[in-house]
């Protein structure tokens, strides 16, 4: 008996002529936000609901990581202000911090503070400005959770708060990074400002000063002008291996482009010359305190310039080039390396390790939230 054969039809689904990827589609604003919204979604103000999705443990090696992140810098600053302190007189430099008045420290601390809440509400502005309503106190939080990744080169690893703006509220991460582009920007723009008013007091650092604001007026320049790295991404979004990333770093691009407009732009200055104001008048306090002679504009051109230095050198946090800055810098003022020492290294600890403890606390509530819900996966953290 022969077997009959039954031919079945087996109907594979065809995507549309509209929905086949198309790689002719230029790279404008319009194509780059529709194409990923019907990836994640358009955005929203809402919460997401994340309810019955796998995953609950996926949240320990995120928070490892961060942990290992954090762990790995202090360690670094640890060894840093280690060799720094045995290359000096140790008991006078433990002896300092001992007479070092509790009042002084407070009005530190609060004035920092209040820098960090000025540049939280910036980045609430920011926000606002592309579109994304978000609470403010949920904007804020996330700014400050970000601070647990500050001792990354050039502080990227504060763009993580984007993977919680994007579960909870839909904003896509691409978005975030661009809004922390502009915020380095500002800062730089802020710090500069600041220390240009103390430039006459240091003629000998005029020129090395003037090169650091012309790098970061040439920043804000290529930001603004789309047409300086819009062609080549374009070029470089034909090559396969190379598509998915230019179109990202477009994104990103064109996010801190359009927050680049006057209006943007003179709003943003604004806060960041009043918030590093704040730390720039702590500075002050601190040598105040150590009993160390100077002026304001003295102590404001010591950690503006610093400040500026550690963030070009590209080091996790600045750290080793800003304290070599103020150190430099303290000794061309007449304060010798014993004395000054301490003073550095308390300012470090209220401005840099402080934001570090205070980021890393609310990075891990953040990621506990997460792991609860059951949302976020482990590689969504670097």
């Amino acid at each position: 008996m022969v077997p009959r054969f039954i031919p079945v039809t087996v109907t594979l689904p065809v995507l549309a002529e509209s929905e086949r990827p198309n790689r002719n589609i230029p790279l404008s604003r319009d194509n780059l936000m529709a194409m990923e919204s019907s990836v994640v979604g358009p955005s929203t103000t809402a919460p997401v609901n994340s309810e019955s999705q796998p995953g609950r443990e996926a949240s320990r090696p995120a928070t490892a990581r961060i942990v290992r992140s954090v762990l790995i810098f202090a360690v670094a600053g640890v060894l840093v202000y280690g060799a720094a302190t045995m290359a000096s007189d140790y008991q006078a430099v433990v002896a300092s911090f001992s007479r070092f008045p509790a009042s002084a420290l407070a009005a530190v601390l609060s004035l920092v503070f209040v820098g960090w809440m000025l540049r939280g509400w910036r980045f609430y502005y920011y926000l606002r400005q592309l579109g994304e309503p978000i609470p403010l106190g949920y904007s804020v939080a996330t700014f400050l959770a970000g601070f647990a990744l500050t001792g990354t080169p050039g502080k990227v690893g504060e763009a993580v708060k984007g993977v919680f703006l994007k579960e909870d509220y839909g904003v896509p991460v691409t978005r975030v990074v661009g809004i922390v582009v502009v915020e380095r920007l500002m800062d730089l723009w802020g710090v500069l400002l600041l220390g240009s008013c103390s430039l006459l007091l240091f003629t000998q650092w005029r020129g090395l000063f003037l090169l650091c604001a012309g790098i970061v007026v040439l920043g804000g320049i290529f930001l603004s002008v789309e047409r300086l790295y819009r062609p080549v991404l374009e070029m470089t979004e034909r090559i396969s291996f190379l598509s998915w990333i230019s179109r990202k770093l477009l994104e990103t691009l064109l996010t801190g482009r359009d927050l680049m407009t006057p209006r943007t732009f003179a709003v943003g200055l604004v806060v960041s010359t009043l918030a590093w104001g704040m730390e720039s008048y702590s500075m002050y306090l601190v040598l105040d305190g150590f009993g160390l002679h100077s002026t304001l504009l003295q102590a404001n051109f010591v950690y503006c310039f610093s400040t500026i230095v550690g963030a070009l050198s590209m080091l996790p946090g600045g750290i080793g080039g800003a304290e070599a800055g103020m150190i430099g810098l303290l000794a061309f003022m007449g304060i010798p390396y014993t004395s000054g020492l301490p003073a550095v290294i308390m300012i470090r600890f209220c401005t840099l390790w402080m934001a570090v403890f205070v980021g890393a606390v609310l990075m891990v509530g953040f990621l506990a939230r997460s792991r609860a819900r059951g949302r976020i996966q482990s590689n969504e953290l670097i």
